[in-house]
């Protein structure tokens, strides 16, 4: 795999995250989140071992170890969206958790001694300025309690991508995806059973068609799929510019929208679409480019030629 290769399926799964909400809207609000994280899991894992079967050859305790750090720290991040998105703008939310970036660069430095470049600072701060117009210049929608929650899961996720990328630089990807998904199952399946217990409620899961519609897609898109594209692509790509990729999951939100509305009937916010969001969406585009120097040199370079 390429780089550019590498880039493209990284936004190739951003998009399938980006349209998982309309998925998601299939899920009875009286299903316990523990109990979809364990079914989507299980099923997930089931896939990706069904892919890489063979793999489980090669499997030693360090692999081991690997994928339980990388499943406990996912856990986290979906811990503190639950309970940071309960009863959010989901505007907000997106963009709130579209920041997680901004973490990456100084747990680098803290974790790993790892400086950023310039031109990563110059992307963070642009990208930044496009999520406050993606909000609609609202600032007063982070003062709520919920946003440290939200914050709280960014830096989970900030610290996953860096571990996943220093994972993936000497450890089998396939593997590390068979374990992340299975630790996930345990973690949540531990949670559903302690919550179930605790509500003094029986293990039970609804039969809607619209229910396991969603268990579907999230299981092949989203926990299998998604898990293996982006352990083998973080090889190539750094945790920067793979945070930065995924933040643009808010812009193809925004643009699926109209459309996800129309095929599943879903209640959307109005407006969804505004002229502050696309102004928002082109600087943050803009950031993401300005942030790879690759990008930045060539331009620069074309820049040099055509003037001299």
């Amino acid at each position: 795999m390429s780089k550019l290769e590498a880039n493209v399926s990284l936004f190739i799964i951003t998009f399938f995250a980006a349209i998982q909400y309309a998925f998601l809207s299939g899920v009875p609000a009286s299903v316990s989140y523990f109990a979809f994280l364990c079914v989507t899991n299980l099923i997930g894992f089931l896939l990706v071992l069904a892919m890489f079967f063979n793999e489980l050859f090669r499997l030693d305790m360090k692999l081991i170890k690997q994928s339980a750090v990388l499943s406990a720290e996912l856990f986290g991040f979906n811990l503190f969206i639950l309970l940071g998105a309960k009863n959010m703008d989901t505007t907000v939310t997106a963009c709130v958790l579209s920041s997680y970036f901004v973490f990456v660069p100084p747990f680098a430095y803290l974790f790993f001694k790892q400086k950023p470049e310039k031109n990563s600072l110059i992307g963070i701060a642009i990208v930044l300025v496009g999520i406050f117009f993606m909000m609609n210049c609202n600032g007063l929608g982070l003062m709520k309690l919920n946003i440290v929650y939200l914050l709280i899961a960014d830096v989970f996720f900030a610290i996953y991508i860096l571990t996943a990328g220093n994972y993936t630089a000497g450890s089998n990807p396939s593997i590390l995806a068979l374990g992340q998904l299975y630790f996930s199952f345990i973690f949540s399946l531990i949670c559903w059973t302690a919550e179930m217990l605790w509500k003094h409620e029986t293990m039970t899961l609804p039969k809607a068609p619209a229910f396991w519609g969603s268990v579907i897609f999230i299981s092949f898109f989203i926990r299998s799929l998604y898990t293996i594209i982006q352990i083998y692509a973080q090889r190539y790509v750094s945790a920067l510019n793979t945070s930065l990729i995924f933040s643009t999951e808010i812009i193809m939100t925004m643009a699926a929208t109209p459309v996800l509305t129309k095929l599943f009937n879903m209640q959307t916010e109005e407006g969804n679409i505004t002229f502050f969001r696309i102004i928002g969406a082109i600087v943050m585009v803009v950031g993401i480019l300005a942030s790879d120097s690759s990008v930045t040199d060539g331009l620069l370079n074309k820049w040099r030629a055509d003037h001299e």
